[in-house]
Formats: structure tokens, C-alpha cells, sequence
């Protein structure tokens, strides 16, 4: 499988053990963080690093060069002094003048209240309900601090303060994209229907704010489509976390339909990242999009032909074939992600092996992993087995897509659905595995599941 030139991410270990010393020192110094990383181990086999919004430290001199020479830069357009490392996936470092707040940690959860509440802490929320950036101070012990943040599209670090008309617009618009339509017998329509949602959001919200709109509407229908995920959200609302380790949202598509959701998400503010695509066996294609203010990840699926990887299929539209591979079935029994299917899977980091072994006692399975490496591992859930509309069925079977035999299968058993991905990342690797994601796809195939 090729990589599209451009994106070529790698393992930066001494960034990595950076951020690591500086938890452990924060622990060290903060015993409320310290039982909260135990607890969060244990009830939700998490890492705490894969919690962290960003860290604070006092600035100096020797703090930027230190930070400078391995990879850290300047984050811009901020009123704080705050580093990013634009290689890794790794939390921000914000800089703070001798007189201002202590060092310390915050870390990313879907509500501050509910963190408080399920830990019994509390707080101060500073900040608007529902607003872009939101925190608590938890509490400082010997001059380290820990803070709960809330993000909603934001990059900054200031809690934004807005009048009360904007939270009656943030839930509208979350409610109009719940309540969108996700079939019709005309795609072209629903699209042009997306479309006109996404653009009100985008007017209303920006782009950002609007992208953590859709993709948390998203998350909430794939939850009602995958039992692993339901189980895993209980483990996380011990802690009142939510999803704050997601790692990456993947939408599988028909050809027909591909260009249209790259098209849409290009107007939520994601850009086109890296493209994935593999040689005439496996027959798939992806496009990574990331936007990096709201903090978010895709990856977009689609079968694709030898012939078309020197396009840019992005944005051309792809010709219906007589032929359907791995990811085109899908979508052909169960519809496209961005309509009836929901997302194929969720991405979310964890302490891999711990999370295969601990799930394990509420009944989720885990598929053997597809990446195995020190510094990346991925595996799926076991797929959620969905009914399949016979209408689908036989019109798959007239257009000799399956068998006969295949159909009646698909009928009585149904179809393999979607997918909770275990993800540890480690030396602040932020790309995938361009060798093997052939075979899991291959694996997903529902064709493959048929007893």
C-alpha cells in the first residue's frame, strides 16, 4: 500500500518522554491527580496522557529551548504563549510568566460538570454553558495545579464568556443535524439537504464549532448501533469523561457518494491530510481529513481500482462498477456512514491490552490487532451483526453483486455492522499503518462472515 507524498509522520520518542516526565512530576507533586490516574487505569483502561488537553509551565529561557529542540513551536494565533509539536501527536505546552497561575496539567473532558460531579470534586466553572473553550480549577497542591477543560472547536485557552442567544443556537443546530434525513430514494437530494444544514451551522457557529457539532451528533448514532461503544461510555461516565481520548471518526461510503462527503466535510473546516490506497486485491482507497482547531480526525473509506490512485478521487467523482469490494458492500446493505449506517467505527486511545482484557468481562470481543508495533496498536471490536433490508438483498442479487445463496445468508443471519477501535499510540506517532490496514479491511468484508 502507498502513502500520498507530503505526509510522511514519524516516531518523536524524546517529545513523547518529555510530556511523560512532566505528568509524572505533576503526580508527584498533586496526590488528587495521582488517585485520579489510578482510578482511571482501572475503570476505563485508559492512559492519563491520552487525557491531557495541555500542560502549563512556568516560562524561561531554558524551558523554550529545551522544548525547541525537540520539535515544539510556537502555536499561533492565540493570546497565550502555547507550544505544539507539529510531528507528533502530543499534548500543548502553554507558557506562563513568573506571576501568573501555578504549573500544572488540564485535562479534556465532554463536560466539566459531570467530571466534578462523578468525582466528587468542586469547582468554579469559568466560562459559558456549551460555549468553544470552558475550565475548573480542581485544585493546586504544592503549586501544581489540575484543571478540567471543555472544547468545543476551539484552539485557545481563554473560557469564553457569550450571551445567552448563543446557547439556544448551539442546541438548534445540534438538533437540526440529529434530525436530519439520512435516506430517500434521491441521494443527490439528501446530499443537497446536508449540505444547506452544514452551511447554516457553519454560519451560525464557524466551521469549527460546527465540525465538533456533526461529529458529536455522529458519535450519539453510532453509540445507538454499537453495543462495545455503549459499554465503554458506561466505563467512561464512572469518571464523567466522555470521549475525550477519541482518536479518529471513520465514515465508509459508495463511490457514487464520495466526492459529496469529502465535499462536506471540506465545508466543516477539515482539510485533506494523507491518502491511503492499496493495489488491485484489496481494491479501497481513504482520505484522512483532519481539523486540527476542533481537534478532530477522519478517515473516509471507498473502493477504489488500480486505475484511479494516481487520481485525485477526491474530488472526481468515481463511476458505479459491476463489482463491489469490502466497502462498497458495506454501504450497499447497510447505506453509506453519513446516511443510514452511521459510522463504521470509532477510534478511541487506550492501554491496549488492558482495555482487550477488562472489556472483555461485559461480553465484547476483541478481533486479533491489525497494528502490533511498540509505538502503534489497533484493533477492532468484534463487528455488531446488523439485520439487513431484504429490498437491498435482492436488489444486490438482480444486479449479480452476491448470490442468491449470499442473499438468503444476509437475510438470516445478517451483515457485520460497525466497530469500537482500540488505539494506543506511543512517541507521539500520529499517522496509521500503511502495511496492514488491507488486511482488516479485507477482514471487515461481510462477504467473510457468512457461515
Amino acid at each position: 500500500m502507498e502513502q500520498e507524498k507530503g505526509f510522511y509522520w514519524e516516531q518523536h520518542a524524546e517529545a513523547e518522554k518529555a510530556c511523560l516526565d512532566l505528568l509524572e512530576d505533576c503526580k508527584r507533586n498533586n496526590a488528587t491527580l495521582a488517585r485520579f490516574d489510578e482510578k482511571l487505569v482501572q475503570q476505563t483502561s485508559s492512559r492519563l496522557l491520552d487525557w491531557v488537553d495541555h500542560f502549563l509551565l512556568h516560562d524561561s529561557k531554558q524551558v523554550r529551548d529545551k522544548l525547541a529542540g525537540i520539535g515544539f513551536v510556537k502555536q499561533l494565533d492565540i493570546r497565550h504563549e502555547a507550544l505544539y509539536h507539529p510531528g507528533a501527536l502530543l499534548p500543548r505546552i502553554v507558557l506562563n510568566g513568573n506571576a501568573g497561575p501555578a504549573s500544572g496539567v488540564a485535562l479534556r473532558v465532554e463536560s466539566i460538570a459531570d467530571f466534578l460531579q462523578a468525582n466528587g470534586f468542586r469547582a468554579e466553572l469559568e466560562g459559558s454553558p456549551l460555549s468553544p473553550y470552558r475550565r475548573a480549577l480542581v485544585g493546586t497542591e504544592n503549586k501544581v495545579a489540575l484543571w478540567a477543560v471543555e472544547r468545543r472547536g476551539s484552539g485557545g485557552y481563554e473560557p469564553v464568556y457569550l450571551e445567552d442567544a448563543y446557547q439556544r443556537t448551539y442546541l438548534e443546530g445540534m438538533e437540526a443535524w440529529q434530525n436530519r434525513p439520512r435516506a430517500g430514494e434521491n441521494e443527490e437530494l439528501v446530499f443537497t439537504e446536508l449540505y444547506r444544514i452544514a452551511g447554516r451551522l457553519t454560519e451560525q457557529l464557524g466551521p469549527d464549532l460546527a465540525a465538533h457539532v456533526v461529529c458529536r451528533a455522529e458519535r450519539t448514532y453510532w453509540l445507538s448501533r454499537n453495543f462495545a461503544g455503549r459499554v465503554q461510555q458506561g466505563r467512561h461516565d464512572t469518571l464523567g469523561l466522555g470521549w475525550g481520548n477519541h482518536d479518529h471518526h471513520t465514515f465508509r461510503s459508495s463511490r457514487r457518494n464520495f466526492s459529496r462527503l469529502v465535499s462536506l466535510f471540506s465545508r466543516l473546516g477539515f482539510r485533506n491530510r494523507e491518502r491511503f490506497y492499496a493495489g488491485e486485491e484489496a481494491g479501497w482507497g481513504a482520505q484522512v481529513m483532519e481539523n486540527p482547531a476542533a481537534g478532530l480526525t477522519l478517515f473516509l473509506d471507498v473502493d477504489l481500482s488500480p486505475d484511479e490512485v494516481s487520481t485525485d478521487f477526491t474530488q472526481e467523482e468515481l463511476k458505479e462498477r459491476g463489482q463491489l469490494g469490502t466497502v462498497g458492500l458495506w454501504c450497499a446493505l447497510h447505506g453509506d456512514s453519513i446516511l443510514q449506517a452511521g459510522m463504521h467505527h470509532l477510534a478511541a486511545q487506550f492501554e491496549f491490552e488492558r482495555l482487550i482484557e477488562d472489556i472483555r468481562r461485559y461480553g465484547v470481543e476483541y478481533m486479533a490487532p491489525f497494528s502490533n508495533f511498540p509505538y502503534l496498536k489497533q484493533a477492532f471490536s468484534v463487528a455488531e451483526q446488523w439485520e439487513v433490508d431484504p429490498v437491498r438483498v435482492e436488489k444486490l442479487i438482480r444486479e449479480n453483486i452476491i448470490t442468491t445463496e449470499q442473499g438468503a445468508r444476509f437475510i438470516s443471519q445478517g451483515a457485520v455492522g460497525s466497530h469500537l477501535e482500540n488505539i494506543q499510540r506511543k512517541e507521539g506517532y500520529k499517522g496509521f499503518n500503511r502495511k496492514n490496514v488491507s488486511a482488516i479491511i479485507l477482514e471487515t468484508d461481510p462477504r467473510r462472515h457468512l457461515t
